[in-house]
């Protein structure tokens, strides 16, 4: 079972948030290199704030520390009234994936990669369970139809009613379970808490289904 901590998140997460944020707001090679200074300290992500926080919870993110949640809902909060807010959490997600899978230490990789077959696909879905349950508190099942990966806490809970934020966690998903299966689908968004179900979950769906 997914070992839900509700009053704090990893840090992981804010960290990937405040990466794409600044990500997006850097400004773009458009001939307006005079107005660049000015618009840079219009755009959050460009801030000394958002660098501050970047390498603060870069430094917690590598201890494995938690934040308090209310912390972190307040960042989500505040991406999720801008315009971009779509792309910038499936960026965010994306990432926060990346990073999760990237911390199964060297071991556990070379044993994933010398395995064959059946054997190799079972043990990196452990793997991929692990990373999503440490990181996001998301649980991972799967059987011969698919899989399903649950929480019944949310991250993004409390962000907004529309479940908007929740794009976060489905990239985030995808991400882990192409780094360690042979997953090559989309992740569909099938139950969420903040439009009235009891948890989120999500599964899987075949590429062009």
């Amino acid at each position: 079972m997914t070992k839900v901590t509700l009053a704090t998140v990893h840090a992981l997460i804010p960290l990937s948030l405040l990466e794409a944020m600044r990500l997006q707001d850097v400004p773009q090679p458009d001939g307006l290199d005079e107005y660049h200074v000015e618009l840079t300290t219009k755009r959050l992500g460009m801030s000394h704030t958002v660098e501050k926080q970047i390498a603060r919870y870069d430094e917690l993110a590598v201890r494995e520390a938690r934040v308090p949640r209310d912390e972190v809902l307040a960042l989500f909060r505040l991406a999720e009234r801008r315009p971009d807010a779509d792309l910038l959490f499936a960026d965010a997600g994306r990432r926060a994936g990346r990073r999760a899978a990237e911390r199964v230490g060297g071991l556990r990789l070379a044993v994933h990669r010398s395995l064959p077959g059946r054997a190799g696909r079972w043990y990196g879905w452990r793997l991929a369970a692990r990373s999503l349950g440490d990181i996001l508190d998301v649980e991972l099942t799967a059987d011969r139809e698919g899989f399903a990966a649950e929480t019944g806490e949310p991250v993004t809970h409390g962000v907004s009613s529309e479940g908007t934020a929740c794009a976060f966690l489905g990239s985030a998903i995808a991400a882990v379970l192409r780094a360690y299966t042979d997953f090559a689908g989309a992740v569909v968004h099938e139950r969420c808490r903040a439009r009235g179900a009891d948890r989120c979950r999500w599964v899987a769906a075949a590429t062009g289904g």
